[in-house]
């Protein structure tokens, strides 16, 4: 496991933990004269013994109206052996920093694998690219950081690097770490880099108007869906790129991402799908049919990233929550983009009325998924999307923290393993599950071509599944996950009625 050094004291920060990483943060918005053990910053609702050294300048975050994009990437050592693949890897984040604009707060937590001795060049390479790519020396002093026009998108931008002695480290682990650096109330994370995924071009701005409307609402989940899209953004490459990308000065490239102006047309083409696994440079590996009669699995469970509305094609009512949250998407985005009330009715108690009835049904589903039963229980285990989430720090209960009571599960490590899990636990915690209209993801056949070469598909692994000893810890952990949830959940309601019964 690994955390934030205590401190942001010399060498801008490195700590060993438990002798399997070591944490080294190469920028802080802060500037290093100020760092120091005393000087804090606090997010309201948050308790002050939660309270952490400071990264941050507070001149430049509002922690309760801004919104911090919570970014991870993985390099592994196939990726190390191929320093244009690392370069893409690198490219791929400071384009999500990028689009997310220098206005609001960022946290890149970069995982390099440290494992194998032989890779010591390899790594030390690694380290260097990453450091001239998001932390590059000034040409008077090798040890202070130098701010040039290609690097002012970075100005409020946290970036670390894990070097890592185990081959493998949980992504949820370095989703909580990197949500625990934020400085501010609303978080956006679980963007996967390594599947080539860009922001939309206007996602800041819509997370942004979304945190100051609910700013006096606490207990709030917005979700970002994400697509493969079939065609490049061609419209802007800079006057000096091709196929969507664009060069900035000092060589810096940056992949671009569409806009909600283009939902229209995207929806009517059909050139965004929603099955990223279709389009993933190693695809998930299916076990044969002799091997799931004799563990007795039902046919829904042969295809792990199998929606469950395709065991039940001919039953609308039985859409998935991911299918739910899409085209609820859909709607509210098409009608931001055109004024109008996109697939609702256009009377405006029948829209209220619609849109309660499906985040009624959004949160239903959801909460069924824990009752670990059948169809559910696989679509729980096996859906192979890490959720893009918009999240509010603040419970919708006094005193309810949420990165405290409902962090990613870091024990379920793999390509598909519990991943919607914790939007799950957050809807049974009585949080309101909805989407947030305009802000999208998606990945581009150039940036999935940058991430996709023979060595990374002989070296990465075909199998979607939890990468845990055996079943019967899966269900022990699920099992805990489930229960906590529950007793949470019941403890906040028998509070609800000793006030109300006091009044």
């Amino acid at each position: 496991a690994a955390s934030w050094p205590r401190s942001p004291d010399a060498d801008y920060g490195s700590t060993s933990l438990s002798e399997s990483a070591s944490v080294t943060v190469l920028r802080s918005p802060a500037k290093k004269q100020q760092l120091s053990k005393s000087k804090m910053s606090s997010v309201r609702g948050r308790k002050a013994d939660s309270k952490t050294g400071s990264w941050w300048d507070e001149k430049l975050v509002d922690a309760n109206n801004d919104v911090t994009l919570a970014l991870t990437l993985q390099i592994t050592s196939a990726h190390m052996k191929d320093k244009s693949m690392v370069r893409n890897l690198l490219s791929l984040a400071d384009s999500n920093i990028f689009h997310w604009g220098g206005l609001q707060p960022s946290v890149l937590l970069i995982h390099v694998d440290s494992s194998n001795e032989e890779d010591a060049d390899l790594l030390k390479d690694t380290v260097k690219l990453i450091r001239d790519t998001f932390a590059p020396p000034s040409n008077d002093d090798a040890t202070t950081t130098s701010s040039t026009s290609s690097t002012t998108h970075l100005k409020n931008s946290l970036v670390a690097v894990i070097d890592s002695y185990e081959p493998a480290i949980s992504r949820k682990g370095l989703l909580n770490m990197a949500t625990f650096g934020a400085p501010t109330r609303w978080i956006v994370s679980g963007l996967e880099l390594e599947r080539g995924l860009v922001l939309s071009r206007e996602a800041s701005v819509y997370a942004g108007r979304q945190a100051k409307a609910y700013a006096d609402m606490t207990g709030h989940v917005f979700v970002l869906p994400q697509f493969a899209s079939t065609r490049d953004d061609t419209r802007d490459d800079g006057g000096g790129g091709e196929n969507g990308k664009h060069r900035y000065p000092e060589g810096r490239v940056i992949y671009s991402g569409v806009g909600a102006d283009l939902l229209p047309s995207i929806r009517g083409k059909q050139t965004m799908r929603s099955n990223l696994s279709e389009y993933d440079c190693v695809r998930c590996e299916e076990e044969d049919d002799e091997e799931y009669a004799d563990d007795g699995v039902d046919d829904a469970a042969k295809s792990h990233g199998r929606r469950l509305s395709d065991a039940h094609p001919s039953s609308s009512a039985e859409k998935n929550v991911d299918e739910l949250l899409e085209d609820l998407w859909w709607d509210l985005s098409v009608a931001d983009v055109y004024g109008t009330p996109g697939g609702f009715n256009g009377a405006s108690e029948t829209s209220l009325g619609a849109m309660a009835k499906i985040h009624d049904r959004i949160e239903v589903s959801l909460v069924s998924l824990l009752d670990r039963k059948g169809e559910h229980l696989e679509y729980l285990r096996y859906f192979d999307k890490s959720p893009i989430l918009m999240i509010d720090r603040l419970g919708p209960k006094k005193e309810m923290m949420t990165l405290d009571l409902a962090p990613e599960v870091e024990d379920f490590r793999g390509r598909a393993c519990f991943h919607l899990l914790r939007l799950a636990q957050l809807a049974t915690l009585g949080y309101k599950v909805s989407v947030l209209p305009g802000a999208f993801a998606a990945s581009y056949p150039n940036t999935r071509e940058a991430l996709c070469n023979e060595s990374i598909r002989e070296s990465s692994t075909s199998q979607c599944d939890c990468e845990l000893d055996s079943e019967s810890t899966i269900k022990e952990i699920l099992m805990d996950e489930v229960k906590r949830s529950a007793k949470v959940a019941v403890l906040m309601k028998e509070v609800d009625d000793r006030l109300l019964n006091s009044q």
